[in-house]
């Protein structure tokens, strides 16, 4: 059986690499010069640069099912976060994986949000540690905004913590998004670790794709153009450079925007654009491997994440490298979103001197823009969600826009779309 994979992102490695082991002929297509698609990092100069700042769920069901996280080198963040509100830095962490005294003080006296909140969060993590994900999930949906506030979650929480944390997830600051989102990847920190490998979030595509490139299974800088049909039925695709290749089924493992123009059927519509700023210190700007999350209203930068004190490997000896995402694209040219990066977190460091001091002499390295991040997830979206099998005979779809938008979703889709096969085509 002759297969033909569209996207070298995780869930057309995924599905590619399950086939592959099953014995299908597969070869897979990408328009790009590496695989991973959005989960990719670069060299430069030295440091590991993802393309964006990401991170993955130890927690993750399809993620524990497909990767070697011994091999990956993962490394973790300190649970919680840093809240930065007018010019100061509060701690709030988790008691139940915070093994650190000191922490766990200064999260009990932080005033940023009242005591309360920090104990309904606890209950909130306790209760979904008891929940199995499906009864999570049961049920009607609405905002994570309304969520929260169904929780009994303060709007000091709400704005100080959650918009800016579940904002930074979802690149969606105002919580419109589904709560059965929320309700999963709160579950997913509750029950795991945050944690990126040491050679970057590039090394889970490498390792997804190693046994495809050693079998000559991998096409790269090669985009598919179009569909080819006979009737009704998908026959294989035509490339750029005007070859044809012919297969049994085809798979469209690119993002929805891609997809729809491929297969003109219906997938869900929007994207959510991210942005990312890497710079290096040689001295830290903060201590700790926790995020720092930016509480100001007129935010410019979301979080900052000191990625080489959770994972040497991304950056040089004697170097301190930090990511600076921004949701959205800004229309401004990079030399403008540095510059309001650089605004942006003096004003979060404003009281710290060796902090500004460091910010003065920062090594930019990189800003990045990755236009489609995410789809939108608004409440009752995901029933809506089109099937691994499409209406067209031969022609299948891998990839979050069947699941949700996430790295375990867009791994689980991998998964669903190789057993559909299976079933529908033995070999």
């Amino acid at each position: 059986m002759q297969i033909l994979v569209i996207g070298g992102g995780v869930a057309g490695l995924v599905c590619a690499r399950t086939l592959h082991r099953k014995g299908y002929e597969v070869t897979l297509i990408e328009a790009d010069d590496g695989l991973g698609g959005r989960v990719r990092s670069d060299r430069v100069e030295g440091f590991t640069l993802d393309r964006g700042f990401q991170v993955l769920f130890t927690a993750y069901p399809a993620a524990q099912r497909q990767l070697d996280f011994t091999a990956l080198d993962l490394r973790a963040f300190d649970p919680g976060a840093i809240v930065a509100w007018q010019g100061r830095h509060y701690m709030l962490t988790d008691p139940l994986r915070d093994r650190e005294p000191g922490a766990l003080l200064a999260a009990v006296l932080a005033p940023v949000v009242p005591f309360s909140d920090k104990l309904r969060t606890l209950q909130v993590s306790l209760r979904m540690r008891r929940q199995t994900i499906d009864e999570l999930l049961a049920g009607p949906d609405r905002t994570t905004s309304d969520e929260l506030r169904a929780l009994g979650f303060s709007d000091q929480m709400i704005d100080r913590f959650f918009r800016p944390f579940f904002g930074g997830i979802f690149l969606d600051r105002s919580l419109q998004t589904s709560a059965k989102c929320f309700r999963f990847n709160f579950k997913m920190m509750s029950d795991g670790a945050t944690v990126v490998p040491n050679r970057g979030m590039g090394a889970i595509a490498e390792q997804l794709g190693s046994e495809l490139l050693k079998a000559g299974r991998v096409c790269l800088k090669t985009r598919a153009t179009a569909l080819l049909h006979n009737g009704d039925t998908v026959i294989g695709v035509r490339l750029d450079d005007g070859s044809e290749r012919l297969a049994d089924a085809v798979v469209l493992a690119t993002p929805a925007p891609e997809t729809a123009r491929l297969s003109q059927l219906p997938v869900p519509t929007g994207q959510l654009g991210s942005s990312c700023v890497w710079l290096a210190t040689r001295t830290p700007l903060y201590r700790g491997k926790k995020l720092l999350l930016n509480a100001d209203q007129n935010a410019f930068v979301n979080t900052l994440a000191p990625l080489s004190a959770v994972a040497p490997g991304y950056a040089p000896d004697g170097w301190h490298l930090y990511a600076a995402a921004i949701l959205g694209i800004p229309q401004s040219d990079d030399s403008t979103v540095i510059a309001r990066t650089m605004v942006d977190l003096n004003r979060i460091f404003v009281n710290d001197r060796a902090a500004t001091t460091a910010l003065a002499n920062a090594r930019i390295l990189r800003a990045n823009r990755i236009p489609f991040a995410q789809f939108p997830q608004p409440p009752g979206l995901h029933p809506t969600l089109p099937a691994n099998r499409t209406t067209r005979r031969g022609l299948y779809l891998a990839g979050e826009l069947t699941e949700a938008s996430s790295i375990n979703a867009a791994m689980l889709s991998g998964e669903r779309c190789a057993e559909a096969i299976q079933s529908d085509l033995p070999r």
